[in-house]
């Protein structure tokens, strides 16, 4: 959005930069605001009671007037506002996907609908028939960067993991397709509380020292003990799904796939992430610089794009 000199500006931004200076009549303080529409100077000279507290990487609310300074707009800021996470909507910082989240969920229940073991169906719902859990799962990302790092990314790479996992099991008749299905819905559900999403995505504390693997054994655990008689073999296969699901000891998995079930989760977990990160990579390539994307590191090449960019 361009402002003009003169302008009122009241708006929820993230700020960015914030510095202390002295002047003669005290303090001020300088910020830099960003939001979805860009980057914006601020200017407070009486800071308020208590303005010390507001620093990098909190969401405020800011009201003031636009004014000229050296020859570009900046905002004189009245009045600032420290905002709590409840208080504002990530996606006024942060991307989100191009697919309908509501759609997206309302399809995973369809697949659960569908599961003919009582116990992993009664399992499934009684996860997805809570709308707290759907308002966390909608808005959450499946990573902090590289594939579905985006509000929404999680609920979007279950459903196209889903997706594959239907067309492997008409393939593949022998493995028990209700426990795929259900590996796949759950395997990173403990990424939840692993990523924090304010104005940017962050690891949380207990995402940090624990992991979503473990994050999501804890998740699984609390849901199992609500219902009776959950049989003990398919708790430990459905367990080892998500102990496993990164494929390696050296990707972060505690133990390897050790079972067919497990082994396909792995296997489409991974080709999802790998390919819709390099679709990402596609999308911000800019083809000024050729057919050659940029070096990407997680995956040791290059990539040719040779793609119509897409409007």
């Amino acid at each position: 959005m361009i402002y003009n000199v003169g302008d009122e500006v009241e708006k929820i931004v993230a700020v960015s930069k914030k510095v202390v200076r002295t002047f003669s009549g005290g303090e001020f303080f300088l910020f830099q605001f960003t939001d979805k529409d860009g980057t914006m100077k601020g200017v407070m000279w009486e800071p308020p009671k208590g303005g010390e507290t507001i620093d990098a990487g909190d969401v405020v609310r800011v009201s003031g007037t636009i004014q000229d300074y050296k020859g570009s707009v900046q905002l004189k800021v009245y009045d600032i506002e420290k905002l709590k996470s409840a208080e504002y909507d990530p996606s006024m910082f942060l991307p989100s996907s191009s697919r309908p989240v509501d759609e997206m969920y309302s399809g995973i229940q369809e697949v659960i609908s569908a599961i003919e073991n009582k116990y992993l169906k009664g399992l499934l719902e009684k996860i997805f028939n809570d709308d707290c859990f759907r308002e966390r799962l909608i808005k959450a990302p499946a990573a902090k960067g590289w594939h579905h790092a985006y509000i929404g990314g999680l609920v979007e790479h279950i459903s196209d993991m889903l997706a594959i996992a239907l067309k492997a099991a008409g393939t593949y008749k022998e493995i028990d397709h209700d426990l795929l299905i259900a590996g796949v819905i759950l395997h990173d559900l403990g990424k939840l509380q692993e990523l924090t999403v304010t104005n940017h995505i962050e690891y949380s504390d207990r995402g940090r020292l624990l992991g979503h693997i473990t994050l999501g054994i804890e998740f699984l655990n609390e849901y199992i003990r609500g219902i009776e008689d959950f049989p003990d073999d398919l708790e430990m296969k459905l367990k080892h799904m998500i102990l496993s699901h990164h494929g390696q000891l050296e990707h972060g998995s505690p133990v390897r796939p050790m079972t067919v079930e497990a082994l396909l989760l792995s296997y489409i977990d991974n080709m999802d992430a790998q390919v819709r990160g390099t679709l990402n990579v596609f999308e911000n390539h800019n083809k000024g610089d050729g057919k050659w994307t940029e070096y990407v590191r997680l995956l040791d090449r290059f990539f040719f794009n040779d793609k119509e960019e897409m409007d």
